[in-house]
């Protein structure tokens, strides 16, 4: 039970939903009906549709769906509908001529093509979209882009039936929240129209309350919680995003007007996220980002094996805008590495320094056995991972489990050489191996496995150096 000074469940946010807004190829019409599967038994209520790859929605947003897209759309919201979720089709429109009327009629006739199949929620995104008018007749038509785009949101809200709702999300999306076109936009929107906002960064590494203090008065409500995690498209494709959600404070939620998280186009990896996220919504003051994802972990998969190797995984590929780029190097491995060297008295001096980024060493007892054993577990959990009961997640994860196994097979070679220190052809493996496994850019441990192995062809070399070459 919540002590009495901190927000009953009531805190938890009404909306509670999950977006298909990333840039790369959409998901399918199976992933889609999956996922709503997956938010209704983990407390996602509202999905919206907006994949910036659908060219009908987003650059050619002026042509209509065929008639079995719209079939495909209808069969979506009516599972959306028996199961509680509310699904909001989304609507954009880039190039957008706001003093043309047939611009606002060819998107009030998609509306209502949407509404024929029964969709009753909708969402006008304006996000990445150019900052000033594009053409010199909405100039002179508007006082600015904000007051335009409140005319034409509240256009569009007079389409809108009993029992659904109108999103928006503004061009300017994220920031300090203190803007005159947040505040034109605010004057003018209709109250009734619930705003997106991701934070104070497009990928926010912490929002709270505080955060939103200036948006809410510039807006006149309490934004809606655009959550840019565990989205991983366009430079961050290379990056799992499977790790908790963290930096989102317990008040943050009572501040907002609902919790949107942005899925990736990896549409069963980021469900081992978004389980972390649906924890936060529905305990935001008992929630604990590792046991969290210890939970989501043996949900996603099928034994305890499973989930271990996808513990590992996480730790290993961790990289996130979560976290920035300060602790992506700061994996469980480290103190066996760390031993390892000790045993032998350090790592060689010639290699050159310790690697940039890593965490500062801690003292370890010297000791070769705990990394040896975890080169046996990295191959073991690279073959579990390429074995996943789950067909989905087992082809999401597929380039990170490639990643990991090249890594294990670097590791194995390099103590290979160490241990044969007088034949050649053991080193040469090794530095055969690594261009072929640095070609997956997969991200997974960073150079970590890299610097260790070429740090153990050093001290091979050194130790099959005749006594004459070590002098």
């Amino acid at each position: 039970m919540l002590p009495e000074s901190l927000p009953s469940e009531t805190t938890r946010p009404e909306r509670r939903g999950v977006l298909e807004a990333f840039y790369g190829r959409p998901w399918s019409w199976s992933e889609r009906h999956a996922m709503l599967d997956f938010m209704q038994q983990t407390g996602f209520n509202a999905y919206l549709y907006a994949p910036k790859n659908d060219p009908i929605h987003r650059n050619r947003w002026q042509e209509p769906y065929t008639p079995t897209e719209w079939a495909a759309f209808g069969q979506l919201a009516a599972h959306a509908r028996a199961g509680g979720t509310e699904f909001i089709f989304g609507l954009s429109a880039v190039g957008f001529g706001y003093s043309n009327p047939a611009h606002l009629a060819l998107m009030q006739a998609k509306l209502r093509a949407a509404k024929a199949q029964g969709i009753r929620s909708f969402a006008l995104l304006l996000d990445d979209l150019p900052s000033r008018f594009e053409s010199s007749e909405d100039a002179a038509a508007f006082p600015d882009l904000a007051r335009a785009q409140g005319w034409l949101t509240n256009e569009l809200l007079n389409d809108i039936e009993a029992g659904g709702e109108l999103y928006f999300c503004p061009t300017e999306n994220h920031g300090s929240g203190n803007s005159a076109y947040l505040r034109a936009l605010g004057s003018v929107l209709d109250l009734r129209v619930p705003v997106l906002w991701t934070g104070r960064e497009v990928c926010s590494p912490t929002i709270s309350a505080a955060d939103l203090r200036d948006v809410t008065a510039a807006l006149r409500r309490a934004p809606v919680i655009w959550d840019n995690f565990p989205v991983n498209d366009l430079d961050m494709q290379m990056d799992l995003h499977i790790a908790p959600l963290t930096g989102r404070t317990p008040e943050l939620l009572a501040a907002t007007g609902g919790y949107f998280a942005a899925a990736g186009a990896l549409a069963a990896a980021s469900q081992v996220a978004l389980r972390t996220t649906a924890a936060y919504l529905h305990d935001p003051h008992g929630y604990d980002p590792a046991e969290a994802f210890r939970a989501s972990a043996q949900a996603s998969t099928s034994t305890p094996q499973e989930a271990a190797a996808l513990i590992f995984l996480a730790d290993l590929a961790r990289r996130t805008p979560l976290i920035g780029t300060a602790e992506v190097l700061h994996h469980a491995l480290w103190p066996a590495i760390d031993a390892f060297w000790a045993a032998r008295g350090g790592p060689p001096t010639l290699a050159g320094p310790e690697l940039s980024g890593r965490p500062p060493p801690q003292p370890v007892t010297p000791d070769e056995a705990p990394l040896r054993s975890l080169a046996q577990d990295i191959e073991r959990h690279a073959e579990t991972l390429a074995l996943l009961s789950d067909p989905a997640l087992r082809a999401n994860l597929a380039p990170w489990a490639a990643k990991l196994a090249g890594w294990g097979r670097v590791l194995k070679y390099a103590l290979g050489a160490l241990d044969h220190p007088h034949d050649a052809r053991a080193r040469e493996y090794v530095l055969a191996e690594l261009p072929g496994v640095r070609e997956n850019f997969h991200w997974v441990a960073g150079d970590t496995f890299d610097t260790f192995a070429r740090r153990c062809v050093w001290a091979a070399e050194a130790q099959a150096a005749t006594p004459q070459e070590r002098a």
